[in-house]
């Protein structure tokens, strides 16, 4: 067993919170650490999951596609299923405000304090390429992070940006069905993951992240609709920073009400230490109604753009149109500096706001030609993908195989024992995407971003 040393003054604190339990508690604390993966609902069921990564073992019970795997054993991120972000490495009880968000297809959901992005890949899995996500961070290099993370885990109707709540409540006034509040921490909960962060933590710490705290919930509600419903999260076990703000939460907005409140004790489940609760506003109903406008994809573009497109689509699929269909209906294709995106119509104006994207990036326009972008590539859907005729596809159960998509993933040239016709092929891994490659007849010419590469 490991030994945990945590200053004085927490341990009294926490041997008034848990009582009886607190003897369970610290020989918990000087267990090694579990570790879990979230499956991407964008990609695959839990099942298909399962049977693709078996090492992927036993379930989260508090997350229908989460599981647990041994990391003394197997590392999930060197495998090319991590790449094609067919999951999301975890903690297992960070699964949890996500899944008692509960969103539904449809909604409009923020993710207000998101990186790195393992919540929002959650919630873009139960939008179902429906409804919106915005997902925010105050943080320009963690808002990057998860711009990446959910590129690459196929998110297409999500805006990331990098934004203070206050600015927000004046842009989405009104707008969201359910917000997810992840706040910042004194981190207590983790000190057994993560040992050298207890070495920073002291009461005045714990005050000084409950005040935050209150500050960023005071700018919730405004962002609300009638009858909404928000999660609160953090990864500690302060009561001043959970239960105890709730409270002054709802004392300050009487019309919430607490749905359910949940903590994971490191003692009582598999997973380090969190807390989550949920509220819902009494006033009105929500509507949860999709935006629905549909919007005329091509017309609206330059002539030689929507032409390059249709090109494009050619190429790929043998129908200079279908690339339309793979887009959700409920939107609108705009070019920006050179930016080529789809973006749902129920944005409001975003002029002024500090917005990393505002849509799925399908490619850029240069000098007169659309390149696709990598991000087009990993949010295609499975019809999207099997409907593509040029494609180079690794089995990952090949050895052979497995050795080319990493040398992809790295940034080589692969296909060098063939021709391959000029154009943009599709490479992917049992049929999931990888990223672009374009022909040549000495091989496929590697088109995987630089800063996605695979590391040793």
């Amino acid at each position: 067993m490991s030994f945990i040393k945590l200053p004085d003054v927490l341990l009294t604190r926490l041997q008034g919170q848990l009582g009886d339990d607190f003897s369970a508690f610290m020989t918990a604390m000087r267990q090694p650490r579990v570790s879990g993966a979230c499956g991407n609902k964008l990609k695959v069921t839990a099942k298909q999951l399962q049977q693709l990564a078996p090492y992927l073992t036993e379930a989260v019970p508090w997350c229908d596609h989460g599981f647990y795997y041994d990391e003394c054993a197997v590392r999930p991120a060197k495998h090319p299923y991590y790449h094609a972000g067919l999951y999301y490495i975890q903690e297992p009880s960070a699964m949890l405000p996500a899944s008692l968000l509960a969103v539904k297809p449809g909604e409009r959901v923020l993710d207000l304090c998101a990186a790195p992005g393992g919540k929002s890949v959650q919630i873009a899995g139960q939008l179902q390429r429906t409804g919106l996500l915005v997902a925010n961070d105050i943080s320009h290099q963690r808002a990057k992070v998860l711009l990446k993370n959910l590129e690459r885990h196929g998110a297409v109707n999500a805006v990331v940006a990098n934004e203070s709540p206050q600015k927000l409540a004046t842009v989405f006034a009104g707008f969201f069905d359910k917000i997810l509040i992840d706040a910042p921490c004194s981190g207590e909960g983790m000190f057994r993951r993560e040992s050298a962060m207890i070495q920073d933590w002291t009461p005045e710490e714990t005050a000084k992240y409950a005040c935050w705290q209150h500050d960023i919930l005071q700018y919730v509600p405004a962002m609300l609709r009638p009858g909404g419903q928000l999660v609160y999260s953090t990864c500690t076990f302060s009561q001043a920073e959970n239960e105890d703000q709730i409270a002054a939460f709802c004392q300050r907005f009487p019309d919430f009400v607490v749905l359910e409140e949940r903590r994971i004790w490191p003692h009582q489940e598999k997973g380090e230490g969190h807390f989550a609760a949920k509220l819902e506003q009494q006033t009105g109903q929500s509507t949860d109604k999709q935006p629905s406008r549909a919007a005329d994809s091509v017309k609206s573009l330059e002539q030689s753009l929507a032409k390059a497109l249709n090109d494009f689509s050619a190429s790929l699929w043998g129908d200079s149109k279908r690339w339309q269909s793979w887009l959700p209906a409920y939107g609108q294709i705009v070019e920006r500096a050179g930016h080529v995106l789809w973006e749902a119509s129920s944005l409001p104006i975003l002029k002024g706001s500090k917005i990393l994207r505002s849509g799925w990036l399908l490619g850029l326009w240069e000098k007169g030609r659309f390149r696709p972008s990598h991000a087009f590539a990993m949010g295609l859907s499975a019809e999207a993908v099997a409907a593509a005729s040029k494609r180079c596809n690794f089995t990952a159960a090949t050895e052979r195989d497995y050795y080319e998509a990493i040398r992809y993933l790295r940034g080589e040239t692969i296909g060098i024992s063939q021709e391959w016709p000029s154009g943009y092929h599709l490479v992917t891994i049992d049929d999931f995407p990888l990223g672009w490659a374009k022909g040549s007849a000495h091989g496929l010419k590697n088109e995987y971003p630089p800063g996605w590469r695979w590391e040793d």
